[in-house]
C-alpha cells in the first residue's frame, strides 16, 4: 500500500520518453510500453519500464530494448523529510564496484522538470521479492521453499551484510557521499549522532502526538549509550528480507534500498535485521524451518564480521525505537489519505517490544 498520492503513469511515461530522447541523442524513434508500478514498500516509488529505441537517420548504431527500474521519491510527503536519490545512486555504484550485490544506476537524474521529481534509472535484475506487508513466514513462495533454500537465502543475507560492514568506507569515499546524512562524525561520536538524528526524526514524525514510550526510549538510549562504541562501518540502513531480490537458486541477486544508509557501529544494522524479523515471527506465529534462529544468526554474523558484537540489547531498543517512529509517521500519512491506520496507532508492534527492552 502506498502512502502518497498516486502518480499519473501516462504523464510519467511521456516525461520519461522525452528524457530517453535527450539521454540517447542518437535515438530516432523511442517507445515505452505502458508503465507498471509493482506493490512495494511504504517509501520511495518503483516503476518498471520497458523501452525500445531505434537509431536516427544517418546514425551508425543499433537499436536497443531495455528493461529498467525507475526509482522516484514519493509523490508528495513521504516517510522521510527528504529523499536524496543522488546519494543513493552514488552509494549503489560504490557498493557494486566493491563486490556487493547492489545495482549500479544507469543514470541519476537531478532535473525534476522531466517527470516532476528526480529519479534513478537502473537495469532490471531478475529475482523474486519477499512481500514484507504479507505474512511471508506462513504463506507464499518463501514459506513454500525447501528448508535448504530458506537457509541459503538467510546465509546470503548475512554474507552481504557483513561484506558491507567490512568495507573500507573511508577509502571508498562514503564519508563524502553520506556527508549530508551523517555530518562530520568522529571517533566515539557516530552512535550519539545517529541517536540524535532519530530523535529529531521522531519529533518530526509524531508532531508530539506519538506514543509516550518512544520519547521514553530516546531518553533511555541517551542514558545507556554504549561506551566505548564499536568501530564505525558503512550501514545499509534498512536490512530486511523485503529489500533483496532472490534468484531461482535462493541466492541474493540484488541488495536494494539504501535511503537509510549512514555510518556507525555495525550492531545498528544487525539489530534492525534481528528485531524486524522477530516481529514478523511474532506476527506469523513461528519462523521458517530453514532459518537458524536469533542466537545462530548472531553467531554466524560475528564469524563473518570478524569480531564479537556488543551491547545488543541497546541496539535492539534503538531498532525498535526507529521502527516505531517510522510507523508513527506512516500512520499519520495514511490518516491524511482517509485510510484506517488503527493497526499502526493501536497495534504498533514496536510499542510493547520497546517498553520491555527499556524496562528490563
Amino acid at each position: 500500500m502506498g502512502i502518497s498520492e498516486p502518480r499519473d503513469l501516462d504523464a510519467l511515461r511521456d516525461g520519461l520518453t522525452q528524457w530517453v530522447r535527450s539521454w540517447r541523442p542518437e535515438a530516432g524513434d523511442v517507445h515505452l510500453a505502458p508503465l507498471v508500478q509493482p506493490a512495494t514498500g511504504l517509501s520511495s516509488e518503483t516503476i518498471f519500464v520497458e523501452v525500445e529505441w531505434t537509431p536516427g537517420p544517418g546514425r551508425d548504431v543499433s537499436g536497443e530494448h531495455a528493461s529498467w527500474v525507475v526509482r522516484l521519491p514519493p509523490n508528495g510527503e513521504g516517510l522521510f523529510p527528504s529523499y536524496d536519490l543522488a546519494m543513493q545512486g552514488k552509494l549503489q555504484a560504490v557498493l557494486a564496484h566493491a563486490g556487493v550485490a547492489a545495482v549500479e544506476p544507469l543514470a541519476v537524474e537531478d532535473d525534476d522538470t522531466w517527470v516532476g521529481a528526480p529519479f534513478l534509472v537502473m537495469s532490471r535484475v531478475a529475482g523474486k521479492v519477499v512481500r514484507a506487508d504479507k505474512p511471508y513466514l506462513r504463506s507464499g513462495w518463501l514459506a513454500e521453499s525447501t528448508p535448504e533454500g530458506q537457509g541459503r537465502l538467510h546465509q546470503e543475507m548475512i554474507d552481504q551484510l557483513a561484506l558491507i560492514h567490512r568495507l573500507d568506507w573511508e577509502s571508498l569515499g562514503c564519508r563524502t557521499i553520506l556527508a549530508a546524512r551523517t555530518g562530520p562524525g568522529g571517533a566515539g561520536r557516530w552512535l550519539a549522532d545517529e541517536l540524535e538524528h532519530w530523535a529529531r526524526y521522531l519529533a518530526w514524525a509524531g508532531g508530539g502526538t506519538g506514543p509516550a514510550v518512544f520519547d521514553q526510549g530516546v531518553e533511555w538510549c541517551r542514558a545507556h549509550l554504549p561506551s566505548p562504541e564499536p568501530p564505525p562501518s558503512l550501514l545499509w540502513g534498512d536490512v530486511q528480507l523485503g529489500n533483496v531480490l532472490v534468484g531461482d537458486d535462493m541466492g541474493v541477486s540484488a541488495v536494494l534500498d539504501f535511503e537509510m544508509a549512514s555510518i556507525g557501529p555495525a550492531e545498528i544494522d544487525l539489530a534492525w535485521f534481528v528485531v524486524l524479523h522477530q516481529m514478523a515471527v511474532d506476527r506469523c506465529g513461528g519462523d521458517l524451518p530453514g532459518f537458524p534462529g536469533r542466537g545462530a544468526t548472531i553467531a554466524a554474523y560475528e564469524e563473518r564480521l570478524g569480531r564479537r558484537v556488543t551491547d545488543l540489547r541497546w541496539y535492539e531498543a534503538f531498532a525498535a525505537l526507529r521502527s516505531g517512529a517510522i510507523l508513527v509517521r506512516a500512520a499519520s500519512l495514511l490518516a491524511r489519505l482517509g485510510v484506517d491506520d488503527s493497526w499502526l496507532t493501536h497495534e504498533n508492534p514496536t510499542i510493547e517490544l520497546l517498553a520491555g527492552l527499556i524496562s528490563s
